[in-house]
């Protein structure tokens, strides 16, 4: 008797989740059509991110490109990092 009742538990458990997946994927097409915009315009927030960029600088020592707000500096000389800043400094 107990087996009957945990497959039945199961059973009710299994058609339970699958009723509120198929509720979950009917959408009304009011909705669909809300979804389908913001999708399109969060594709176009990314691209726009990905054209706006970030202005790059060309390391010194190493030829390296990097973020300009990453640099290190001295003087008029921009590198990518203090090593490469002392590095340099090293060779004068």
């Amino acid at each position: 008797m107990s087996r009957i009742l945990f497959f039945l538990g199961i059973f009710i458990v299994i058609a339970v989740a699958w009723s509120i997946s198929r509720r979950r994927q009917s959408l009304s097409i009011k909705e669909r059509d809300e979804l389908e915009e913001l999708r399109r315009n969060e594709r176009g927030r990314k691209n726009a991110q990905a054209v706006i960029g970030e202005p790059m600088e060309k390391c010194e020592e190493c030829g390296t490109y990097f973020p300009r707000r990453e640099a290190v500096r001295r003087g008029a000389h921009i590198y990518c990092s203090a090593r490469c800043r002392d590095k340099a400094s090293k060779q004068e």
